[in-house]
């Protein structure tokens, strides 16, 4: 199994996909692991050399105990710690969620390891709005109770035509738990909330040199559009994208793939 030890102190489990083109790394959010990115990896590996990694908390990476040691810039360091321990930088960087935040977080600290940024379902700091909406989340992890964590998050991230479907939820919740071999800790999950809670990188973003794509699904209740669209405009030259229709979630990137992988590819090969 591929593992690196970084400067921040953790040992990181990553996968790299793909042996040809640029290298794109692709963070993900709140307690989800490299699998998060499973379905887009055959058509980004045709293209890039993929890597993705289980960030700290997750997976069979180092889970600190302490989930207040979890923050945006600290996670940005250990990705700064995986491009640079693997050679890849500049690389295009992908987050997702908590993943953006990241990723806007190595943009703003390491330009020189960042070729482009793709920020979904991003936020650019966590007013009282957000900070409430994951401290709802918060209460069922606090008690050790990620099941119920998890059933709190779908609806916040995903759309109705997804839960409507109960064999996708059911894939889905055991490809968190039953099915997965390093399922989501307590511990873990509250580092990323603890990470999700405290981001604000406004006084940073202005540093982006990177060209960045920010895109947001009109029907995401828990990083609401407005969210996004001020995010692109806290980043200098930043492109803004509305994912719409029924499946534009929180998770549109995921939900939409085609629409995703379309933009995505777009905006790589125009710069």
């Amino acid at each position: 199994m591929p593992f690196l030890d970084l400067p921040t102190g953790i040992r990181m489990y990553f996968e790299v996909h793909g042996e040809k083109g640029d290298p794109f790394l692709f963070l993900g959010g709140t307690g989800s692991d490299h699998t998060l990115w499973t379905h887009h990896l055959p058509a980004l590996a045709a293209r890039f050399r993929v890597i993705v990694p289980d960030p700290r908390g997750t997976g069979a990476t180092t889970r600190p105990a302490a989930p207040s040691t979890c923050t945006m810039r600290v996670m940005a360091e250990d990705a700064a710690g995986l491009l640079d321990g693997l050679g890849f930088g500049p690389a295009h960087v992908a987050g997702l969620s908590l993943g953006s935040a990241v990723a806007m977080e190595l943009g703003a600290a390491r330009p020189d390891l960042v070729r482009s940024l793709h920020l979904h379902g991003a936020w650019a700091r966590s007013d009282r709005w957000f900070v409430e909406m994951m401290e709802i989340m918060e209460y069922p992890t606090r008690l050790g109770d990620l099941r119920g964590f998890l059933r709190l998050a779908l609806p916040c991230i995903l759309s109705r035509d997804f839960l409507a479907d109960e064999e996708a939820c059911r894939a889905l919740e055991r490809g968190f738990f039953d099915g997965n071999p390093h399922p989501p800790s307590r511990e873990g999950v509250l580092g990323h909330l603890h990470a999700d809670k405290t981001h604000d990188a406004t006084p940073r973003l202005g540093r982006v040199k990177a060209p960045t794509l920010v895109a947001t699904g009109e029907n995401d209740i828990q990083v609401r559009p407005d969210y996004g669209r001020e995010a692109a405009g806290l980043i200098p030259g930043a492109r803004f994208h509305l994912f719409r229709g029924p499946r534009a979630s929180h998770c549109a990137c995921l939900e939409m793939q085609d629409e995703f992988l379309r933009e995505t590819f777009a905006f790589v090969d125009a710069l």
